[in-house]
């Protein structure tokens, strides 16, 4: 099947409130040069080989549906262009944004596209507020150059914000942390830095948003994490004053509020659970 697309591409600001879980995505790359790429897709439970030609708002797509059999014989020749995501699908009164959220080493990369039957459509399209900035027709965001080359360098990328919730118990330090999307791993709520918001606010936002949780961070307390090969974490405390029941990630995020001790045991990432150590300790003090 062949059919011009016309779509527009968009970074992630924030996950909207109910979106789905998401299809699992895997997808490889055969070939490509500048004008065509050809790439194997598993969408769920069904395979695709499609060509796709052009570039920017326009593009020429042909796919044809393939045998899981004949998606494991061409995988091998994807190595070193691969990538996986997940995909949600959200209303946006006429329109269906599509959400990838990237997993392995393109994690916590967001990207959205939406697509039109026709240019002047897609002219006076106006983004909801969850979407950033448009990267349409930016090479450093396409999935090809995603999958050869991994998130883009640039400022906004350099480093994350984390936010470290807390509450006591009965006198006793608790933490609150929550599942990477992919539910494999427990870690702190963490998102990219926003443009003209400070970074407190932006722990406050992820705070909330995956972990459910509203409070306040200590004004003048940080701590910086640096991760040998990935971006340095900023790791704020937050003063939690109410855990909502429901919130914007719940679908594919777990919770957990534990003593500090027991938090700290179940964070994956041994280094990040001295961090937290060290922080938590002057919160006790």
């Amino acid at each position: 099947m062949t059919m011009i697309e016309i779509e527009r591409k968009f970074l992630v600001k924030s996950l909207p409130a109910g979106m789905e879980v998401g299809t699992p995505i895997l997808q490889g790359y055969l070939a490509h040069d500048e004008h065509m790429e050809v790439r194997i897709r598993q969408y769920g439970n069904n395979h695709f080989l499609t060509v796709k030609e052009g570039s920017g708002l326009t593009r020429r797509e042909t796919e044809i549906e393939i045998s899981p059999h004949q998606f494991l014989a061409l995988w091998p020749a994807t190595e070193g262009r691969r990538l996986e995501k997940i995909r949600s699908l959200v209303n946006y009164g006429a329109f269906q944004v599509e959400i990838d959220r990237y997993l392995g080493d393109l994690a916590p990369l967001l990207i959205a596209e939406v697509e039109f039957s026709s240019i002047e459509e897609s002219e006076i399209f106006e983004k909801p507020a969850y979407l950033g900035q448009e990267v349409t027709g930016e090479e450093s965001y396409k999935n090809l150059s995603l999958a050869i080359h991994g998130i883009p360098d640039s400022t906004a990328l350099e480093y994350q914000i984390a936010a470290l919730p807390y509450l006591f118990r009965r006198g006793s330090l608790h933490l609150v942390i929550v599942t990477n999307s992919a539910q494999t791993r427990w870690i702190l709520p963490k998102g990219q830095p926003e443009r003209d918001m400070p970074k407190q606010d932006v722990a406050v936002m992820e705070a909330m948003e995956e972990a459910g949780v509203i409070g306040s961070c200590l004004p003048g307390l940080r701590v910086s994490h640096h991760r040998k090969g990935e971006k340095t974490l900023y790791i704020y405390p937050l003063k939690v004053t109410t855990v909502l029941k429901k919130w914007p990630e719940m679908e594919w995020r777990k919770r957990l509020v534990l003593p500090v001790n027991k938090a700290l045991k179940m964070i994956s990432e041994p280094e990040l659970s001295e961090c937290i150590k060290r922080l938590a300790s002057r919160l006790i003090s």
